[in-house]
């Protein structure tokens, strides 16, 4: 891990090299530097005219042609692209966050990003993810890239700014603006590895608004197909499962004389037992007799490939089906006197399906049951070869903004705006069971919906003031008011009920001591199961099916109950002042303060200040320091899940219980308050030429009272009791709770490393530009749950894995390296390299168990002609050279997972695709 005084020696050492490197040769000729070093920038200063060189702090500024470089139709993979300390993997099995996938920045995840949309802030995502950091932050995917003008990305806090969530950072995204004009993008491509294909068709069009307004079209469309990236199921530990067996012929397993050559395939998890007198069969109990159970040779065809589909491993490792619509309109309207009426509206709606963990046939969901008449029922009727449940979930994003801004007659401006935003998501699972029920589960549910929504108005104010500087004093103030609320709508019944078979001999079948002793069945002890079973003087057999129970919910993914669904409601209100000038013409100084009153947690006030010192006219020094903060979300306050995941012994049922929730304190929870942040820069930029820049960061930050999900805490018989009295869901099946908690302080610090080089020479254009990012994150403290300092063994809400996964999960070092050269005919190619460092993946239940992940680099290339003036194709290839993560540990093998799954590093494989464009003014 580097040390922080390795880090500051690199930043400073790197200048020098970096110059010298990228420095332009003297046979080519200059010509101006690349356009998106000038674009006017909005995030991070409320001065108007800024351009992304002149801020006092680092921007980066992407416009349509660097987003139109990268092929996907996702834009959390257009970002990870385009800057190297955006992260996001892709997690196969993980409830919602299959669903939207959480990102980070600088090491720290989504909710410490604050999204903005032309300048305002965006809703967040319904998801609140149930593991690791509990992130709840907005869904950058419900952006269509069609929609887009640039977007900037502020590589510093901003909460004196905007408020809560700016700690590792802002990226603002622009929409488009044109009043006339459109284009049509069709794409289509393959995954070599296993033929999965994906299509993309995208439109925009411009339109004039009466005489001096606008409004701008922008949809998409986008299909893509599952992958899958595994093999045959392996148990946890690394232990296959049993061989499909059979046995025929030479003895009659059921005494039946109707079947005396019946055959057994299967797992042996099941035993027989018969009568030793009579040799009458007496019931069907788990456990080992010897003989394979299954008699539907289902088991034996259907083994590898599981009751999903044809040629379908039983689980499975990939990206889930995926279909998508999003689209934005945004509109603008001078009305004369310099107000401008504006607005813009989004609806996004994507349905994902992907798979579970494979419950095999041996698996505790598939215990035989007593029905009321007497007779077995035994689930593997239902599903001889086990099964995989099937997870959907449909995500609807909509948000609406409008405002008028404008200038009073005495110089101040004004912006009035209000916005509105609500995420849904829409469970549904299938090809499961509540096994409660017995018989009479259906294998569809519908689990319940999670909505988050927020709505705000804003009141924003500038004021240039002439106090002697080199400009005017850009005096910025503003209020905001802001309502959010999450709300957990309940879901079917028959998803969450406990049917009768929850409980052990649910009709009475069999009458103990203390029953006769009521008086039950005539004072007599007895097993009263009709049939060879039936005898009225003596207890059921002890491992008779009557004393099984089935697990409550459906399998998987337990509804939202009664008592789990809920509502969550705050407001807040902040004011801000934002101080901004040239001192002299070679110093810009800023200072911003911003204090936000929460009505459920309690108050913060955050402050910055920002300068830059132009030393001569090639180099530029700039830095920040402030502090910020991020209010617990109503999501992260409120919600409570119950879900099921494996571990080497077998499934584990993890439930997540609200931290001020009297059974989460059982376990030493307390309220959750705000994550506060102390941080700084210091930088420079160089542009000793006009075609060549560079800028090279240093960033520090300090949180404090980091918000994530503690560590998982054993049910033992005491607690289940306090849980099940609490009328926790599901507490009769815990076996594991979490919360969240305000567990620790972490470090983050690290160096950012921009260069552009734009160069015309007799071959043609070529632009060269190289992104590098270091970054190095150090958990400094944590709570021992006991609170005695003397204790020689600790219990930590946050485990030694948990430290180990943060400190080391995802790479500290990260580049990205660009070439696009542009021919005079018309055709043009870019060549990129994204380089993902070294890092390390600890088993979670073994903190010893480490293993060291190599990093490589990803290679992409495309090649587009200029038909004509309005159409364009593209030949394109992702990950052209097959890189890919190291494989999953040894130590950490299950169910047929073969990459490392969970890593930041693409595992599906080399894509290519095909792509036109069609436009027209």
């Amino acid at each position: 891990m580097a040390t922080r005084s390795t880090i500051v020696w690199l930043a400073l050492s790197m200048c020098p090299v970096a110059t010298t490197a990228l420095a332009p040769g003297n046979a080519i000729a200059q010509q101006g530097v690349d356009e998106t070093v000038d674009e006017v920038v909005v995030v991070g200063t409320r001065r108007q005219g800024r351009t992304a060189v002149e801020t006092a702090v680092p921007v980066d500024v992407f416009d349509r042609q660097n987003i139109d470089s990268v092929s996907s139709d996702d834009m959390l993979d257009i970002i990870r692209t385009l800057v190297p300390s955006f992260q996001v993997q892709r997690y196969p099995i993980d409830d919602g966050a299959t669903f939207v996938r959480p990102p980070t920045l600088r090491g720290m995840s989504a909710d410490k990003i604050l999204v903005l949309v032309n300048g305002k802030r965006r809703h967040r995502s319904a998801l609140v993810q149930l593991s690791g950091d509990g992130v709840h932050g907005p869904d950058l995917a419900t952006i269509p890239s069609i929609a887009l003008k640039s977007v900037e990305v502020l590589r510093d806090g901003a909460s004196a700014m905007y408020g809560s969530d700016a700690i590792a950072g802002v990226f603002n995204f622009n929409l488009r603006d044109s009043a006339d004009g459109g284009e049509i993008r069709l794409q289509t491509g393959m995954y070599t590895e296993g033929n999965e294909r994906g299509y993309l068709l995208q439109m925009n069009q411009g339109l004039r608004l009466g005489r001096s307004g606008f409004v701008n079209i922008s949809a998409e469309l986008s299909d893509n197909e599952p992958t899958s990236r595994g093999t045959f199921f392996t148990t946890p530990g690394g232990f296959s499962t049993i061989e499909t067996a059979q046995v025929s012929g030479f003895f009659d397993h059921d005494r039946n004389p109707a079947t005396p050559d019946q055959q057994r395939f299967g797992p042996d998890a099941l035993a027989e037992i018969y009568d030793p007198v009579s040799g009458d069969f007496i019931t069907l109990a788990r456990g080992s007799d010897g003989i394979p159970d299954d008699t539907d040779t289902r088991y034996a065809d259907n083994l590898p490939y599981a009751e999903i589909s044809d040629s379908q491993l039983v689980q499975i490792w990939g990206e889930p089906e995926r279909e998508a619509f999003r689209s934005f309109v945004n509109a603008g309207l001078e009305l004369g006197g310099g107000r401008e009426l504006y607005g813009w509206m989004n609806y996004s709606q994507s349905d994902s399906n992907g798979s579970f963990y494979y419950r095999p046939p041996f698996a505790e969901v598939f215990v035989p049951l007593r029905t009321p008449t007497g007779e077995i029922y035994n689930p593997r009727d239902r599903f001889p070869a086990g099964f995989t449940p099937r997870f959907a979930g449909e995500v609807v994003d909509v948000g609406a903004t409008a405002g008028i801004r404008g200038q009073f007659s005495n110089g101040v401006s004004y912006d009035f705006s209000g916005r509105w935003g609500e995420s849904t998501i829409k469970y549904a699972i299938y090809n499961t069971l509540n096994p409660s029920l017995g018989p009479a589960s259906p294998t569809s549910f519908r689990p319940g919906d999670l909505v988050s929504d927020e709505g705000a108005l804003n009141a924003d104010f500038a004021l240039p003031v002439d106090v002697g500087f080199a400009s005017d004093l850009n005096v910025a103030f503003g209020l905001e008011y802001r309502d959010e609320g999450y709300q957990l709508v309940e879901g079917d019944p028959s998803s969450y009920e406990a049917g009768p078979y929850a409980f052990p001999d649910p009709f009475n079948f069999e009458i103990d001591a203390d029953e006769a002793a009521e008086g039950q069945n005539g004072g007599s002890v007895g097993c009263f199961i009709p049939g060879p079973q039936f005898n009225p003087t003596s207890l059921c057999h002890p491992d008779d099916p009557i004393h099984n129970i089935g697990v409550i919910g459906s399998n998987g993914f337990p509804g939202y109950g009664p008592l789990t669904a809920s509502r969550y409601d705050r407001g807040s209100w902040a004011g801000y002042v934002d101080l901004e000038a040239d001192v002299t013409d070679r110093l810009l100084v800023s200072i911003a303060g911003r204090y936000e009153d929460f009505s459920d947690f309690g108050s913060n006030f955050s402050w910055r200040i920002a300068a830059r010192l132009r030393v001569n006219d090639a180099w530029t020094l700039r830095g920040s320091a402030g502090s910020g903060f991020r209010a617990p979300t109503p999501g992260q306050i409120s919600s409570t899940s119950v879900l099921a995941g494996a571990q080497e012994s077998g499934l584990a049922v993890r439930g997540l219980i609200p931290p001020q929730n009297p059974a989460a304190q059982i376990f030493g929870a307390v309220p959750l308050t705000d994550e506060t942040s102390t941080q700084f820069t210091f930088g420079l930029a160089i542009q000793p030429i006009d075609a060549f820049t560079v800028t090279l960061d240093y960033y520090f930050i300090g949180l404090d009272d980091r918000i994530w999900v503690s560590s998982n805490f054993t049910v033992g018989a005491a607690e289940r009791a306090q849980l099940v009295a609490l009328g926790v869901p599901g507490a009769e099946q815990l076996t594991e709770v979490r919360f969240f908690t305000n567990d620790m302080d972490t470090e983050t610090q690290g160096i950012d490393l921009v260069a552009h080089y734009n160069v015309d020479w007799s071959a043609g254009n070529t632009l060269l530009s190289l992104a590098v990012n270091v970054n190095d994150t150090e958990v400094t403290r944590r709570t021992d749950r006991q609170g005695d300092p003397t204790n020689p063994d600790p219990v930590f809400f946050l485990s030694d894995a948990d430290v180990l996964q943060i400190e080391n999960g995802d790479p500290d070092f990260r580049a990205n390296f660009t070439a696009r050269h542009s021919l005079a005919n018309g055709v043009s190619a870019t060549l990129r390299g994204n380089w993902y460092g070294d890092h390390k993946f600890v088993n979670p239940g073994d903190p010893g168990e480490v293993q060291g992940m190599n990093g490589d680099i990803y290679w992409d290339l495309d090649v587009t002609w200029d038909v004509r003036d309005t159409l364009s194709v593209t030949l394109g290839g992702r990950n052209l050279f097959d890189a890919a993560p190291d494989p999953q540990p040894s130590f950490f093998s299950c169910c047929g997972v073969t990459a490392h799954e969970s890593s930041v590093m693409d595992w599906q494989g080399p894509y290519y695709y095909v792509r036109g464009v069609l436009s027209w003014n």
